[in-house]
């Protein structure tokens, strides 16, 4: 892995008296440790940076917590990457990484914080979330993957805090070993916590010493069903030819990352329409429409499937597979990890959903069809069993940390809603400078920069921000941006 993402640099001592701990199944792939992540969050006002710092670090002090502080070193011997843990945080081996610049100016002013963007009427490209980059990270810094935490003493979590006279941008830095998606809703709600005073309600982790996914990882427990989509695995020639296709876009071709605003006018408009026409369809056919079910989630995804795929002038036998990022821990809370409420799992654990279907019945077929498409992907793949089946299917397979479905010649699209973090549901007005009692202090937008992995249409949903609009990104080929654009005016123009 280091050879994938190494930087030159020498590694760095050992200290003997850390605690070591091996990594987990879940955070020794590629799509984890080469990527470096940073979410920034936008206020409106302007907070305490050292409250911010005090909060975060005490969270990270409390019981169960401490691996956060922990740093990632390579085994001499057996070349294995681990978690050294200090049992003691000091100056010199602080429990966060921290940063704090004043920038002194409105952030209007600046010439990255200007670009942070504001919501659109209708479904718009609205920046360049790489604009932010140098506020994200150092000034020039371009994440390198799990090498630049393995050849430094740096803390896996971060908190970088911009200041300016009415903003503040405070943003959370982690190596994705640390902690997925539903991982950083702990986190952040953790930290929230410890701004309000309101330390006691902050559960203690379940233990991370050993892996509870292990069953997952060596098969010790074996799968009671096989995978839903199983003919339709990719086979050594079909995943060549698809790596030698979506892989060059991924790692050689030039790459644009760029934020999507949908306003809360067009998607909940797009819902209702979606399940007035799922529900007719059901009573026509005999059955309950009250049953009928989707979530934003899934108008969501399918109306990003159709603007990717719209623009392209795909052969409509063309297959579109789109992969879901799904938690696990619902599926084995109670069985490998316990409930969420008494001890939740602040780690990496996550599966997949897949939906496949042709380029035509994206372009051809209504929004609710497709939409449904995804809710039964999420339905029947998220199960308990079908999370067993599919890593049966990991461990038997090239080595690859991924199941790959579909064909070698189709469109692969991806799939993060990071909604369940509530980031924009988060209140840190005790950090406010000015205090104004009564007044939530939630972000008015928030978005991410990560590295140096970035796979081509993997689209991140960062949530709704308080007047209910969708953000969204992703990088897609050079140019594929401007043609999206284009189809997103062409389609608010036809009244779609």
């Amino acid at each position: 892995m280091n050879k994938l993402f190494g930087s030159g640099k020498p590694p760095v001592p050992t200290v003997d008296t850390d605690r070591v701990v091996p990594l987990h199944f879940f955070e020794s792939g590629p799509l984890v440790q080469g990527n470096n992540m940073a979410v920034s969050l936008v206020f409106d006002d302007v907070l305490e940076p050292e409250k911010l710092k005090q909060a975060l670090e005490g969270l990270v002090k409390k019981e169960g917590w401490q691996r956060l502080g922990g740093r990632l070193r390579k085994n001499p011997t057996t070349g294995a990457i681990e978690w050294h843990i200090p049992t003691v945080f000091s100056a010199d081996r602080p429990i966060i990484n921290y940063a704090h610049v004043d920038h002194g100016v409105p952030a209007a002013q600046h010439p990255a914080a200007s670009r942070i963007p504001q919501p659109s009427t209708r479904p718009a490209v609205v920046a360049d979330p790489d604009d932010l980059a140098d506020l994200a990270f150092e000034p020039g810094h371009r994440p390198g993957g799990i090498s630049d935490y393995l050849t430094s003493d740096m803390p896996v979590l971060g908190l970088r805090v911009n200041s300016f006279t009415d903003k503040t941008i405070a943003v959370l830095q982690w190596q994705h070993v640390a902690f997925d998606a539903l991982g950083m809703q702990y986190v952040v709600e953790g930290w929230s916590n410890m701004l309000w005073g309101k330390e006691h309600e902050i559960p203690t982790p379940c233990g991370l010493d050993s892996d509870p996914f292990e069953a997952l990882a060596k098969g010790t427990r074996k799968p009671t069903e096989s995978h839903l989509l199983m003919d339709k695995k990719v086979g050594i020639g079909g995943m060549l030819k698809w790596g030698l296709g979506y892989g060059f876009d991924m790692l050689a071709r030039a790459k644009e990352n760029r934020m999507v605003c949908i306003p809360q006018s067009y998607w909940k408009t797009q819902m209702e329409k979606a399940i007035e026409e799922l529900r007719a369809e059901a009573t026509k056919k005999g059955e309950d429409p009250s049953k009928v079910f989707l979530t934003e989630g899934d108008i969501l995804t399918a109306w990003t499937m159709k603007s990717v795929v719209g623009p392209q002038d795909m052969d409509p036998n063309r297959t579109v597979a789109g992969s879901i990022a799904m938690s696990l821990r619902k599926a084995f809370e109670g069985d490998l990890i316990p409930e969420a409420s008494k001890s939740p799992y602040v780690g990496n654990a996550f599966g997949w959903g897949n939906v496949l279907v042709t380029a035509g019945d994206v372009n051809t077929k209504p929004l609710s069809w497709l939409a449904r498409q995804v809710r039964r992907a999420i339905n029947e793949q998220g199960t308990r069993a079908q999370h067993e089946a599919y890593y049966a299917m990991v461990r038997e397979g090239p080595g690859l940390p991924i199941v790959i479905f579909g064909d070698g010649g189709m469109a692969q699209i991806g799939f993060s809603n990071w909604s369940k973090a509530g980031l924009f549901n988060l209140d840190f007005a005790p950090a406010r400078k000015v205090q104004k009692p009564g007044v939530p202090c939630r972000p008015s937008y928030v978005q991410e920069n990560h590295g140096p992995i970035k796979p081509v249409d993997g689209f991140f949903v960062f949530g709704k921000d308080e007047k209910g609009n969708y953000w969204t990104s992703a990088y897609k080929v050079k140019g594929q941006w401007d043609k999206l654009d284009e189809y997103l005016v062409k389609e608010h123009e036809k009244g779609a």
